[in-house]
């Protein structure tokens, strides 16, 4: 392998960065008929592979040049990319293109982000490390540093926010280095830590990167808070902290931080003496002193040291020269003001406002250059410092690249001839020693990019040759990314430092590519095995990609290669790219018979792929053999036998015929024999090969080898197993192939004979019925599952399970397909009878058994079969499958009914969309013995049948009965065997009642409960009455808790809830469904006050006013039930639950809890509390439905602070509520009941009664509906009264009074004889009499002028003050009037006031008859 070129993703709108930069697309001359091409241009080395997207030297005209005049910077996570132009700046960020699977950079941000007068210098991009727990070791943000010609340095996010900007210098930044984090890795170096370079041409600014971060980071947050509105309050950040060294040259390029570095003692003393002479006295401990590289001009090269721990000697000298600048300075400003030309003037005064405004500028500390390399000629332009900082790589301005040893200081290499170069850093591990070191070796290498040239060149170092060199184009621009990750905090965390780009390679064409070196180009020796072996390799790859090769030239390289690894890694090659079997064959043979007898060749490679070349040839030969075709049809008599052979039982047999039956009814019709696969499905000789793991690594295969376990494996992720398992199984379904071959060379293959019999079973899951005769294919399967099972040499005792029977039971339990799984299991089952027989005999009766049963199978003849009156020896395998098949038929039943979805004309209850996806045995037991109750609630659901037809009525218990039953389960037996005439006298009565009631129900819900009780028959112990009720009526409230204003779920499931026979499950479940989901809903109506953590559950509330009428109608119907249960269950011991283990059963202690379980383990509910919640959704609902807006009549102000603190606590938890209260609150419950009275009679609908007789005058009555609608409302009223310990007088009194007030008469005087109060309420009809007379009088001036002369003065004034718009309905007839006088007169005692009045009263509404 050697180095490439290749793209790593590409900028999107290229084009539109150049208008935007340049405001018009730049041209360029380049590539025009006047320029001169070098032959070295043209020479494309052989190393070199580049992407053909990639332009060449020459490149494209009119778009090349542009890229060299911009600021570019890229982040070395590849996330980030930046372009900057003069004031304008792009901002890109990456993205994964699905289309062209690569990296797609898009615009992030694009503007303008200089002031006046400034131009964009340079640019850096820093990413940030996560500290997220979520993405630990990952980049966060991106922090991008913009440089400006004033000096001043602005910090942006990638979405354009600036963070915060500061001027350090007055000079144009030359540009931004960086230095991640790095440990020191020996006790002689030290850590490198972070920081961030601000170059200038005459000095240079450090910062600390802890420092620097955590203000970014907090600058970061408070550009979200201010994004957010939420920054009241909040400061500007301080400036950054830094330091700032000025070098001792005015001509500087660029600079390098080599880090820091402590002398040796010796190094250290003999500097000071050769310093100082004899009379120096240098420290005793050398200065740790961080040292800088610098290029430009006089000097080429120079190193600067700046001692960390501070420099003693120069202490005084900088204090005295910064006291000098300061007085200096003071005197100076001190005689401008007294000659007068420092002040004065408007004009004056504003330029010193200028002058104020610009930032004060921090004198730099001088820092000493040492030691460097002088050359008057040449001035360095770039320099580069390697990974490892030992080296550094120098770009001059007369066409050189200097090679620097960093520690030595002297120039170590030269290349001529690289003008403008531009350069990077390349770092390669050892990959194939890197499992067996702790830290494999490294390789070092240089790139150089010669723009003139149009090549980038790679060379090993420090002495190494050109290993690789690619022609690109002549306006690109190579990108260096020397440091990683920011942020770490000083702290070493594996993986994080190292970047993932070390540099890359911008194109004209808006390409980014990134080069790829491997270690083995730095193996510099000519005679290296190693190389030449690669060499081979990739000789031997091109031949075979052209197909262009024979089998004397593929053998003569791979007989050429020495190295074990690449002699394996060549047959991978030779299998993976030769299609031809005859080739790769007479390779692997040839290659076999030359080097069998060598000692040093490892042969375990080939001696595989030649045995898998041989399984290949034999399974294409059986595969391509024509099937063999019966004479006749296969006969029922011989198909039972079969099954038979294979010890099914009658059941089992009649089984497998009918989802024969079914399966082939649902698929097309058979054909006659074995059908196989097309010529076109057959797997070529490489496809058959990538289908198994093979191991290439010597190292492995040696410990393999030593365990045993040198197995070849199967690739479960390859997309051709469907193929391969035609291959291998077509051909061993014809009856006329011979299995003994392919077993042998199964054998030989060392193929794993569990993955062999898994795929038998997918095989068989999909090619069963391929033929018309499935019985015969059975009894080919059991040869195939016998030989795969000598092959591995199962073999099961009685008390122990097999392994490998324990895995083929998992996985046929976990198939979806249930005919052929349980066919498979049927056959898997006789293996294992036949192999536990076998084992107590001898081997000379073992083989002849073995080929009689072989022969016998195969014929379909008659056999010895299983004798079941005998005694068997039963092992623990055999009953497991015996389990597994009994779990299948149980979901082959369950899963044909489940199927039928029966429509009714009228569903009672209403119907929801639910989809029953497949069924496993696996997905049934992982879900728990409640999985099959919830399924079938489930299709209840689907059908909207009337609960009360899922009732038992044998399961249902007689109150009376239930109180008063004191037998035990032994005692009812004992009973039964005493009294058995009167127990079958009871079974015959109930199959009649069951008959009759079948009878009387349309054949459409007669048809579903035949099938519930088919049912309840097969899963007897999963199944009955109250458990299917139970998953019916929770199916209906997780729909409603979806659909909260849909109330119809609510009320469906209470209905269901309601016919449940067992009386404790009854009242568990309703508890369940109170706490789960009622009570919450009534608590959001009633309160209107929802607590913060209810907010954080996120429950939808009611919003539709009529829904919330009905949720509080279902309430308290809800709760209605549930205290008429509840006074079931006081006093009745709890039935404890008799736990029946069934083969569904499973682990019962890691099976997750069923519903019933649930709801028999929840505690009896508190009678006082059901009715206290019962009296709040009677209260709400009186409010809601009559619209009562009274703020002293809200549901939670009719009960006292005891009361509402027990609201919406556990309903099982004691209430010590009485309903003794305040005058003043049954004053107000008194007006809120006479109030809902007064709704409730106004809202009866009126009918008017038209009388044939023209004398009758018309009345007002009520509707039949309505009547009935009002009389269940005011018993409701009367009833919540009775709770509340009212005086129910008074609301009859109301009523009565509201009925006349309405016009209903007839009503009003059915209702009189219930009051006790007659005087009080006599009083109040008197009112309502004179109110009609008035109103008659007032509306009949003319005819009433008798009536009025008849009055006396105290009945004329006492009807004046009346008002009569009071009442309800005007449209009376006149005898009403009378009529309701004579009723007031016998109402009203004679030693009542009111007395007098009726009597005048009742006088003049005579004249009205008259």
């Amino acid at each position: 392998m050697s180095g490439s070129l290749e793209i790593h993703g590409f900028i999107d709108d290229w084009s539109s960065i150049e208008n935007y930069l340049f405001d018009a697309p730049q041209q360029s001359c380049e590539g025009d008929d006047w320029k001169w091409e070098d032959d070295e241009e043209e020479k494309v080395s052989s190393t070199s592979a580049i992407s053909p997207m990639s332009s060449g030297p020459g490149g494209k005209c009119g778009k090349t040049t542009w890229i060299q005049d911009c600021v570019i910077s890229v982040s070395p996570m590849a996330d980030v990319l930046v372009v900057c132009r003069k004031q304008k700046a792009i901002f890109l960020t990456s993205e994964w293109d699905v289309q062209s699977s690569r990296t797609k950079y898009c615009k992030l941000f694009e503007g303008n982000l200089s002031q006046e007068g400034e131009t964009i210098t340079s640019a850096l991009c820093i990413p940030l490390i996560s500290n997220k727990k979520s993405s630990p070791g990952g980049p966060d943000w991106t922090c991008v540093l913009i440089g400006f010609s004033d000096g001043s340095v602005r910090l942006y996010t990638e979405s354009g926010s600036i963070l915060i900007g500061q001027m350090f210098h007055d000079e144009p930044v030359t540009g931004f280095k960086c230095r991640s984090y790095k440990a020191a890795s020996s006790h002689n170096e030290h850590d490198q830590l972070e920081e961030v370079f601000i170059l200038y041409q005459t000095v240079l600014v450090t910062i600390d990167g802890f420092g620097l971060f955590q203000t970014l980071r907090g600058c970061r947050s408070r550009i979200a808070r201010v994004q957010a509105n939420a920054a009241d309050g909040m400061m500007d950040p301080p400036p950054l902290s830094y330091k700032k060294w000025q070098y001792d040259s005015k001509d500087v390029s660029d600079c390098e931080s080599i880090g820091l570095q402590t002398p040796r003692t010796f190094d250290h003393l003999l500097t000071a003496s050769i310093i100082g002479g004899i009379t120096a006295k240098p420290n005793k401990i050398p200065y740790t002193s961080t040292v800088f590289a610098t290029v430009g001009a006089k000097p080429y090269v120079s190193f600067h040291y700046c001692n960390q721990e501070g420099q003693a000697p120069f202490m005084i000298g900088k204090l005295a020269f910064s006291v000098a600048n300061k007085l200096t300075s003071s005197l100076i400003s001190a005689a401008s003001g007294w000659l007068g030309f420092g002040g004065g003037g408007s004009g004056k005064q504003s330029g010193q406002q200028v002058k104020q405004e610009k930032p004060k500028i921090e004198r730099a500390t001088p820092m000493a250059g040492r030691f460097g390399l002088p050359d008057k000629g040449r001035k360095g332009e770039s320099i580069v410092i390697s990974p490892c900082h030992k080296l550094s790589v120098i770009a001059d301005s007369l066409g050189r690249v200097v090679l620097m040893d960093n520690d030595r200081g002297i120039a170590v290499r030269m290349w001529k001839g690289y003008r403008d170069a531009q350069t990077a850093w390349l770092s390669a591990s050892d990959d194939m020693n890197a499992k067996t070191r702790v830290s494999g070796r490294k390789a070092l290498f240089l790139v150089i990019y010669a723009p003139r040239k149009g090549q980038v060149e790679v060379f090993s170092m420090q002495q190494g040759p050109k290993v690789a060199s690619f022609p690109v184009s002549k306006s690109g621009s190579l990108i260096s990314l020397p440091y990683g990750m920011m942020g770490l905090n000083n702290i070493p965390l594996k993986g994080v430092h190292q970047q993932t780009l070390p540099c890359l390679f911008l194109d004209p064409e808006g390409q980014l590519l990134q080069l790829h070196i491997p270690f083995h180009l730095s193996l510099n020796d000519t005679n290296n095995s190693k190389l030449k072996d690669m060499h081979l390799l990739k000789s031997l790859q091109r031949m075979l990609r052209d197909r262009q090769s024979s089998v004397d030239e593929i053998n003569g390289l791979i007989y050429d290669i020495k190295t074990q690894t690449m002699i394996n890694q060549a047959f991978k090659i030779l299998i993976q790219y030769c299609s031809q079997y005859e080739i790769v064959s007479s390779v692997v043979e040839g290659y076999l018979e030359k080097f069998c007898e060598n000692e040093r060749h490892d042969l375990t490679v080939p001696f595989k792929i030649q045995s898998l070349l041989q399984l290949y040839s034999c399974l294409v030969e059986m595969m391509e053999a024509p099937p063999s075709y019966s004479s006749s049809g296969e006969t029922s008599s011989a198909d039972n036998t079969v099954l038979m052979c294979l010890h099914a039982t009658d059941k089992e047999i009649k089984l497998v015929k009918d989802m024969a039956n079914k399966e082939l009814f649902n698929k097309s019709s058979p054909t006659k024999g074995v059908s196989f696969a097309d010529e076109k499905s057959i797997l070529n000789v490489n496809d058959f090969l990538s289908l198994f793991r093979i191991e290439y690594d010597p190292a492995k295969i040696k410990l393999t080898v030593m365990s045993n376990e040198n197995k070849t494996q199967l690739n479960l992720k390859n997309d051709n197993l469907v193929n391969f398992e035609k291959l291998v199984f077509c051909g061993c379904f014809n009856s006329s192939s011979d299995l003994k071959q392919w077993k042998t060379l199964l054998k030989n293959a060392d193929l794993v004979p569990i993955e062999l019999i898994l795929e038998t079973l997918k095989f068989w899951c999909s090619n069963a019925l391929a033929s018309s005769s499935f019985i015969g294919m059975m009894s080919r399967l059991y040869l195939v599952i016998r030989a795969i099972c000598d092959l591995e040499g199962v073999a099961s005792t009685a008390n122990v399970s097999s392994t490998w029977w324990n895995t083929v039971r998992k996985e046929i339990a976990q198939g979806h397909k249930i005919f052929y799984n349980y066919t498979f299991s049927i056959v898997c089952r006789a293996v294992t009878i036949d192999l536990n027989q076998e084992i107590d005999k001898n081997d000379e009766h073992l083989k002849t058994k073995n080929e009689k049963v072989s022969e016998k199978a195969e014929s379909a003849v008659e056999v010895e079969c299983f004798d079941e009156e005998g005694w068997e020896n039963v092992s623990l395998d055999l009953i497991r499958w015996n389990i597994l098949l009994k779990q299948i038929e149980d979901l082959s039943f369950l899963t044909t009914i489940l199927a039928q979805t029966p429509k009714l004309s009228n569903p009672i209850l209403p119907k929801l969309r639910t989809t029953i996806g497949d069924l496993s045995v696996v997905s049934l037991l992982d879900k728990g013995t409640g999985c099959i109750a919830e399924l079938v609630g489930i299709w209840l659901t689907a059908i909207g049948v009337d609960p009360s037809v899922v009732v038992d009525k044998s399961e249902i218990v007689i109150p009376e009965l239930q109180v008063a039953q004191e037998y035990t389960v032994k005692e009812m037996k004992q009973k039964q065997k005493l009294e058995p005439e009167l127990f079958e006298d009871k079974m015959e009565v109930d199959e009649e009642t069951q008959l009759e009631d079948a009878a009387n129900v349309g054949s459409e819900v007669s048809y579903i409960v035949e099938l519930l009780r088919c049912l309840k028959e097969n899963f007897a112990v999963s199944l009955n009455s109250s458990i299917i009720l139970s998953n019916y009526c929770w199916e209906y409230c997780l729909a409603w808790n979806k659909e909260v204003d849909n109330v119809n779920y609510l009320q469906a499931a209470i209905q269901c809830v309601a016919v449940i026979p067992s009386n404790f499950i009854k009242q568990g479940l309703m508890s369940m469904m109170w706490s789960t989901f009622i009570s919450k809903q009534l608590s959001n109506i009633v309160a209107r006050k929802i607590k913060r953590e209810k907010l954080l559950e996120k429950t939808s509330v009611i919003n539709n006013p009529e829904s919330k009428v009905e949720f509080l109608n279902a309430c308290v119907r809800f709760l209605d039930e549930f205290m008429e249960n509840n006074v079931l269950c006081q006093g009745v011991p709890v039935p404890k639950s008799s736990f029946k283990k069934s083969h569904w059963s499973g682990d019962a202690s890691a099976s997750a809890a069923t519903l019933t379980d649930l709801a028999s383990s929840q505690p009896l509910a508190n009678y006082e509390m059901i009715l206290l919640h019962y009296q709040l959704s009677l209260a709400a609902l009186f409010v809601y439905n009559f619209n009562i807006r009274k703020t002293s009549m809200k549901p939670m102000n009719l009960f006292d602070t005891k009361a509402s603190m027990m609201f919406f606590m556990a309903i099982s938890s004691p209430a010590p509520y009485s309903n003794e209260v305040d005058l003043g609150l049954k004053v107000l419950r008194e007006e809120f009941l006479c109030l809902v009275v007064t709704n409730v009679i106004g809202k009866v609908p009126e009918d008017l009664d038209n009388s044939e007789d023209p004398e009758i005058e018309p009345r007002i009555s009520p509707s039949l509906n309505g009547v009935k609608d009002c009389e269940n409302w005011i018993h409701k009223c009367f009833e919540l009264g009775r709770i509340w310990g009212l005086d129910l007088d008074s609301l009859r009194i109301n009523q009565v009074c509201e009925y006349y007030s309405s016009g209903f008469d007839l009503l009003g005087l059915e209702s009189i004889g219930a009051v006790t109060g007659k005087d009080i309420l006599g009083s109040k009809i008197l009112v309502i009499a004179g109110m009609r007379l008035h109103y008659y009088i007032e509306s009949n001036r003319d005819s009433t002028t008798e009536i009025v002369s008849s009055m006396s003065t105290n009945l004329s004034n006492w009807l004046n003050k009346l008002d009569y718009s009071k009442l309800r309905c005007l449209r009376f007839p006149k005898s009403s009037i009378s009529e309701l006088a004579q009723h007031v007169i016998q109402l009203i005692p004679e030693t009542s006031y009111d007395y007098r009045l009726a009597d005048d009263l009742l006088v003049c509404t005579s004249f009205l008859v008259h």
